[in-house]
């Protein structure tokens, strides 16, 4: 049987890249440079997880892979809905760079228990960006990286070497718990009740005494 030779796919983009540039010197199509090269983007992101794929070494791979296929995603959504690009653009690159670290976290093990935090911290900066755009909330950054540590402090095999993540966790969780919209809106009312109901039991115990 005849080796697949890459140079066919190599003509196919040829074909495909003169087609586009004809059509939108025709005006009958808009966009067909930033197709092309988002085609050509995920066509790299592609050949680098078929490296990771031959050999399982070279976990490496897996971060250019996804971030390459996240930007050729993003360019392709900007040549069908520029708003919709503007809106979720950049979580579709952060969330392919985020990709790329927990799928080195599950499938190398425990490990490499430090892919965790640059998938968590991208993945919160992802759905916070998400959010920001549907339905603002505050504190999602913060509540995803406090939930990061303590899956890292969770994490089983290593006794307590990785106990010190409860610390920075818990701290970052409360911060972002403070944040969240509703939980000031209570804090706004609880506070002031407090301060109310402390002034008056010291009014009570003076009188009392």
């Amino acid at each position: 049987m005849k080796r697949f030779d890459m140079r066919i796919i190599f003509g196919f983009v040829l074909i495909f890249a003169g087609a586009m540039f004809l059509l939108q010197n025709l005006g009958l199509f808009y966009g067909g440079t930033d197709l092309l090269v988002s085609i050509l983007l995920g066509s790299a992101g592609g050949a680098a997880l078929y490296v990771y794929a031959n050999n399982k070494e070279n976990w490496w791979a897996l971060i250019p892979g996804f971030t390459l296929i996240g930007v050729a995603l993003n360019i392709a959504l900007s040549v069908a809905s520029s708003s919709l690009s503007n809106m979720f653009g950049g979580a579709i690159v952060l969330g392919g760079i985020a990709l790329s670290f927990w799928m080195i976290f599950f499938t190398k093990g425990n490990s490499f228990w430090w892919a965790v935090i640059p998938a968590g911290v991208l993945s919160s900066v992802a759905v916070q960006e998400i959010l920001e755009n549907v339905m603002p909330i505050d504190g999602i950054f913060m509540l995803g990286l406090g939930l990061t540590f303590l899956f890292i402090a969770r994490l089983p095999g290593y006794e307590d070497n990785l106990k010190w993540a409860y610390i920075p966790g818990g701290i970052i969780l409360a911060i972002g718990v403070i944040q969240l919209s509703f939980i000031q809106s209570v804090m706004n009312i609880l506070l002031p009740l407090a301060l109310i109901g402390a002034g008056g039991y010291v009014i009570y115990k003076n009188f009392k005494n």
